[in-house]
């Protein structure tokens, strides 16, 4: 059978329809959590959806076919990766920004913020899956946040 006329395979989307760049399966749990009711009425839960991650991509979350799209205005809390001024969101269990490692940092030489959420990720004290755009622990985030503000801080 000619290509042309071979049944249609639908090919699962993993790359951002709109950046290009390859997302990051994300839960329906954290959909439901963070898209706002306007957006939640468009949620279709019989698709996968990814977390597209590009800092200059206006959407967030886009499904498994490419055809529903979330953008950042559809999200009810400001997406860290995504943001250009402060306050950039880092740990949405516990409220850190990329502000107040700069300033831990600038006051004290150091920080004490990966100790403290591993802590309380130990603890159980942590929702990432419900209260993170990314649906996963914020700690990559934050170790780089880390040492992106210690490498500021040593050029001053």
């Amino acid at each position: 059978m000619e290509a042309c006329c071979a049944p249609h395979v639908h090919d699962e989307v993993d790359r951002c329809p709109q950046c290009g760049e390859k997302g990051k399966p994300i839960g329906l749990v954290t959909l439901e959590s963070l898209l706002t009711e306007a957006a939640l009425a468009r949620l279709e839960a019989t698709h996968a959806f990814r977390f597209c991650r590009t800092p200059h991509c206006a959407v967030v979350y886009f499904s498994d076919d490419g055809h529903h799209l979330f953008m950042k205005s559809d999200v009810s809390v400001r997406v860290g990766q995504k943001e250009t001024f402060a306050p950039i969101p880092l740990c949405y269990c516990f409220g850190h920004t990329e502000e107040s490692i700069a300033k831990e940092i600038g006051e004290t030489g150091k920080s004490t913020l990966v100790a403290s959420i591993t802590a309380k990720v130990k603890a159980g004290e942590c929702d990432c899956e419900r209260r993170n755009p990314q649906g996963s622990c914020c700690l990559g985030n934050v170790n780089l946040a880390v040492k992106k503000a210690q490498s500021l801080q040593s050029t001053k």
